[in-house]
C-alpha cells in the first residue's frame, strides 16, 4: 500500500524548530503513524524567515482583528507573511489527506489557541493559530488535528478514521467519478457511517440516490461535505452496539446458537464498558471470514484502519 501523505507541524517529528531551538517530539506521528504516513513536514515560521532561535509571538486581537504579533515588540507583525505562506503553499498541498498541528501555536494551533489584548491581558476567546485557519480556508474538508489531542483515544481513533477514509475516497471515487463508484464506496461505509451519523448516513443516501438524476460532480461535492462532517461526530457506544446488532443480524442464519448467545453477551459487555469494542468486534470478522459472508467483509466498519495500530484496543 502507498503511503498516505500527511501535513505535519516539523517540530512534531523531532526537527529543532521551535523559538527556542527545541522540538516537541510527538512519538506516536515519528514512530507509530510513519509506517503508514508519508508525513510532509513544515514550520511556517522558519519558512517566512523568522529563524531559530527567534522572540516569541502571540495572538492579538486589535480593531476586532487577530493578528500575530512579536511578544516583547507589538510593532512586528507577522500575520500577513504567516497568510500569504499559506497561500502560496496551498496549492502544494491538494494531495494531504491529514494535517497535523502542533497546539497552542500562534501558527498553527487549531483548537483554543490563546489570545491577548493589547495591553497583554489573556482573553476569553480563544482563536486558530494564523497559518493553520489559513490553510483550513484553502481545504475546510481536511481531517485536522492537534498531535496533543491525539492523546485522547477517541479523537485519536477518529482522526486515523478520517485521514484513511480521505484517501479511500480519492482512489476510489475520485480516481474514476463515475455513479458507480460512488455507489460501491457508499455501500462499504453504510456501517460506519452509522456509528457516527444514524441521521447522516440516511441524508448520504438519499445523495447517493441522486446520482442518476443530478450532474455527477455536484452529487460527489456533496456527498463529500456530508460524509467528511458525518466521519467527524465522535462515534458513540449505543451507536457501535447497534451497529454490531446489525452486523450480528447477517450472521444469524450461518451461526449456531451458542456461537450466536456469545456474541451477544460480548456486546452487551462491551456497553457496560467491561470489553473493549475490540472484543466483539474481532469475533464479529472471525465468523464473517468462516463463513464467507462477503458482504460483511467489505464493510469498512470491520475495518477502517491498519489493524496494527490497535486503536479500538482502548475504545
Amino acid at each position: 500500500m502507498n503511503k498516505i501523505k500527511v501535513g505535519i507541524s516539523a517540530c512534531l517529528l523531532g526537527q529543532p524548530v521551535r523559538y527556542n531551538g527545541s522540538h516537541k517530539n510527538a512519538p506516536f506521528c515519528s514512530e507509530v503513524l510513519t509506517e503508514w504516513f508519508e508525513f510532509v513536514p513544515i514550520c511556517p515560521e522558519v519558512e517566512i524567515g523568522m529563524g531559530v532561535p527567534r522572540e516569541p509571538i502571540r495572538l492579538v486581537r486589535e480593531n476586532q482583528q487577530i493578528r500575530v504579533k512579536n511578544v516583547t515588540d507589538q510593532s512586528r507583525d507577522y500575520t500577513d507573511q504567516l497568510h500569504a505562506f499559506a497561500n502560496q503553499k496551498a496549492p502544494e498541498l491538494n494531495d494531504l489527506c491529514g494535517y497535523i498541528f502542533m497546539q497552542k501555536s500562534p501558527s498553527c494551533g487549531v483548537f483554543r489557541v490563546k489570545v491577548y489584548s493589547p495591553d497583554g491581558m489573556p482573553e476569553y476567546h480563544p482563536a486558530m493559530g494564523a497559518y493553520a485557519y489559513q490553510l483550513q480556508q484553502h481545504y475546510p474538508l481536511l481531517p485536522m488535528e492537534e498531535a496533543g489531542r491525539l492523546n485522547d483515544i477517541h479523537l485519536r481513533e477518529n482522526f486515523i478514521i478520517r485521514v484513511f477514509a480521505n484517501q479511500d475516497w480519492r482512489e476510489r471515487v475520485m480516481a474514476d467519478p463515475v455513479a458507480k463508484n460512488l455507489v460501491a464506496f457508499h455501500t462499504s461505509y453504510k456501517f460506519l457511517l452509522q456509528a457516527h451519523s444514524e441521521v447522516m448516513y440516511r441524508q448520504l443516501g438519499q445523495i447517493v440516490a441522486d446520482a442518476g438524476v443530478l450532474p455527477i460532480n455536484e452529487v460527489l461535492a456533496n456527498y463529500f461535505n456530508l460524509f467528511t462532517q458525518c466521519l467527524s461526530q465522535i462515534a458513540s457506544i449505543n451507536n457501535h452496539v447497534n451497529v454490531m446488532l446489525h452486523l450480528l443480524g447477517f450472521l444469524k442464519t450461518h451461526l449456531p446458537t451458542e456461537a450466536k448467545q456469545s456474541i451477544l453477551q460480548l456486546i452487551d459487555r462491551y456497553k457496560d464498558k467491561k470489553v473493549n469494542l475490540i472484543v466483539p468486534i474481532t469475533l464479529l470478522k472471525h465468523y464473517a471470514e468462516i463463513y464467507h459472508v462477503d458482504y460483511l467483509l467489505g464493510q469498512k466498519y470491520l475495518s477502517p484502519y491498519p489493524y496494527e495500530l490497535g486503536l479500538r484496543n482502548d475504545l
